[in-house]
């Protein structure tokens, strides 16, 4: 359809109401951030909006004398989107190398890189489900999720529009047709498997593109319908206000972020959509002239902005300030500087870089736009990571001298470190201080039950072992397999793990995941079948701030079944838990002796495993070497002790190997 031809050319016009909307969306999206620590449901709003305006700049020119361009369209896309991104990312790096704790590095190292190439959703997605990659320090860059979600929609639905136009051009098909049947039909695929996706996994759908989609073709739609709706003013007012109502209300009513993006989600893509038809006749009525007011159009236009200042600083403030919410005053403080900042970013970025219109004539400028902008945050992100892993090496290169751990309890003698050493594990190493395996479980040892993949590894030279230990549980058992692994190799050992994070081998534990039963059953069934000489397990649990550690429930008919198939069981005492994360707060604290706690206030006055004892049952407390004199320190031998609030880190573990060789046998068997 040619430019201002055919039915319903209102629907080319500028539209100030629909701006209007994008600042009603925005604010919800910062004050329930802010204020009411929810998700608003505004996201979901943006995200058809941008499906909206991308189809409509296509259908307009799609059988005209200019059709698009589709890759030249694409670049100026991202040339216009990426600057004000760019311009964040590199703030929240300053920020974060300045007030964040070390802790969090890593993570926002991995984080910007997935923000600058649109990535983000799919390692949330991936960490959602994730029970190593959790954080007590929330991210600075999370909302980048949308942002992520929104740039692949965009290429996608370019690809998508320039088949239609294509299709449009050549056949001579209406436009508004074959665009219709091409976003219809995605959006009954994604919203079926969103649907499906969300009841199964809701955690990682939230951040699935495919589990969006639908709300992209639902705006597309939209474009294609508004010239054929035709509505009465009153009618139009009453849908209109009743969408924003919706809209105001989804928050408080839903919860977005534990139910979306399955049927729920429907509820803010309607209360959109029929604003927007609300304000699409000849005459504005309902919300569209309050949408359409000076103040609405500013913030509308400072809304991509605003979005991309408002999370950083908000997570800025809890961190510095050691809150879980910015409350009344710090929420306020909060928005009045990203209203300032958004202004000043729209100002000096994003606005000329869209006023900028000369890359329309080559795609080398907004190429060129994209790479200059790229390199302005990947220079100082890949220079912080370079000085971060060369000042790593030259630490662990004196770890034997300066950071003995568990040793200086076994040899009083030796010589204390250097006061300016450095404490082992390095903040920036924590994501490797799970223990871990060599490789997946091969030949004879290889899973057959799918719940188990992905949950069996084995130590390099297993194969060839002569007897092996199956280390069997959750991830305390995982960690005190640092421990075990200097002694197996010593003595000739083989180790397998069958580990599942958060899945001991006791039963209906609080907080265990719902997979637990099954995956139990299925790697004490695997276990059996390996026959190893030994398995080793955890089999008491501890708790924060209590002395009442106790056997894990049914956990004596684990050991019970394992000695009647005649497999040994090393049955582990827990170690100590603490209500806060040790590692934060030795590393962040003037004085890491303040951190310690006594033993009993995690940890009963005698071992409760004792009731396990019996023919083949060996009992391991390593209690002494990591709470020596009923206490608990966050520091011993210069080695933290603990890598969260209740995971020994794997380099102490490590150092833990000589006092748990002697509580173990010789000879297995």
């Amino acid at each position: 359809m040619a430019q201002g031809s055919g039915p319903g050319d209102g629907r080319w016009a500028y539209r100030p109401d629909i701006d209007g909307l994008r600042a009603v969306a925005v604010l919800l999206v910062v004050t329930y951030h802010v204020w009411f620590g929810r998700v608003s449901g505004g996201v979901d709003v943006f995200l058809m909006l941008s499906a909206f305006f991308l189809t409509r700049g296509f259908l307009r020119r799609m059988d005209g004398p200019n059709p698009v361009r589709p890759v030249r369209h694409l670049l100026g896309m991202f040339r216009r989107l990426l600057p004000a991104a760019a311009v964040t990312l590199l703030a929240v790096l300053a920020l974060v190398r300045t007030v964040y704790p070390p802790t969090i590095w890593n993570f926002v190292w991995e984080q910007t890189w997935a923000s600058l190439f649109y990535v983000q959703n799919r390692v949330l997605a991936a960490d959602a489900v994730d029970y190593y990659a959790r954080s007590e320090t929330p991210s600075p860059l999370q909302h980048f999720w949308s942002l992520s979600v929104q740039g692949q929609a965009f290429v996608l639905w370019v690809a998508i529009l320039a088949v239609c136009q294509l299709l449009v051009r050549r056949r001579g098909w209406a436009a508004d047709r074959v665009v219709g049947v091409a976003f219809g039909a995605v959006f009954l695929v994604s919203f079926t498997y969103s649907v499906l996706i969300t009841a199964a996994d809701q955690r990682s759908a939230y951040f699935d593109t495919g589990a969006r989609l639908w709300e992209f073709a639902a705006g597309s739609l939209l474009v294609v319908a508004l010239p054929y709706v035709r509505l009465g003013d009153r009618v139009r007012a009453v849908v209109g206000w009743a969408g924003l109502a919706g809209l105001l209300a989804l928050g408080m009513v839903v919860d977005v972020q534990g139910g979306f993006p399955g049927f729920l989600a429907l509820w803010p893509v309607l209360c959109a959509a029929a604003v927007v038809l609300s304000g699409s006749g000849a005459q504005p009525v309902g919300p569209a002239r309050f949408l359409a007011s000076r103040a609405f159009g500013m913030l509308g236009r400072d809304a991509y902005s605003l979005y991309l200042v408002h999370w950083p600083l908000l997570i800025t403030l809890l961190v510095v300030t050691g809150r879980s919410n910015a409350g009344l005053t710090g929420g306020a403080l909060v928005i009045a500087v990203s209203l300032v900042l958004a202004r000043g970013l729209t100002a000096v970025v994003d606005a000329p870089v869209r006023a900028w219109r000369r890359s329309d004539s080559s795609p080398l400028i907004p190429l060129a736009v994209l790479a200059v902008t790229t390199a302005v945050v990947v220079t100082p992100l890949a220079g912080w990571q370079v000085a971060s892993a060369i000042q790593d090496r030259e630490v662990q290169a004196r770890a034997l001298l300066d950071n003995p751990g568990a040793a200086v309890l076994r040899d009083p003698t030796l010589p204390q470190p250097s006061a300016d050493a450095a404490l082992l594990p390095l903040p920036t190493q924590l994501e490797d201080e799970w223990v871990q395996l060599d490789q997946e479980c091969s030949g004879v040892r290889a899973v057959q039950d799918d719940i188990l993949r992905g949950t069996c590894s084995e130590a390099r030279g297993t194969q060839r072992a002569g007897q092996t230990v199956v280390v069997i549980g959750d991830s305390h058992a995982q960690q005190a397999t640092g421990a075990l692994l200097p002694v197996a190799a010593e003595r000739g050992w083989g180790v397998v793990f069958l580990i599942k994070g958060g899945c001991s081998m006791g039963v209906d534990e609080p907080g265990m995941d719902p997979s637990c039963p099954d995956w139990r059953e299925a790697a004490i069934s695997h276990a059996e079948q390996l026959a190893p000489a030994a398995v080793m397990t955890v089999v008491t649990r501890s708790n924060p701030g209590e002395d009442d550690e106790a056997l894990r429930p049914g956990i004596d008919r684990f050991v019970e079944r394992m000695t009647d198939a005649g497999i040994d069981v090393f049955a582990v005492r827990d170690n100590a838990r603490f209500s806060f994360d040790m590692f934060g707060c030795v590393v962040n604290s003037e004085n890491p002796i303040d951190c310690a706690v006594p033993q009993s206030s995690s940890l009963a006055e005698s071992n409760p495993a004792a009731r396990l004892a019996g023919p083949g049952v060996r009992m391991i407390d390593l209690t002494p070497w990591i709470c020596p004199e009923d206490f608990c320190p966050g520091i011993i031998g210069n080695v933290v002790v603990y890598r969260d609030d209740n995971h020994l880190s794997r380099t102490y573990a490590t150092t833990l190997a000589p006092s748990l060789a002697e509580q173990l046998p010789a000879r297995l068997g």
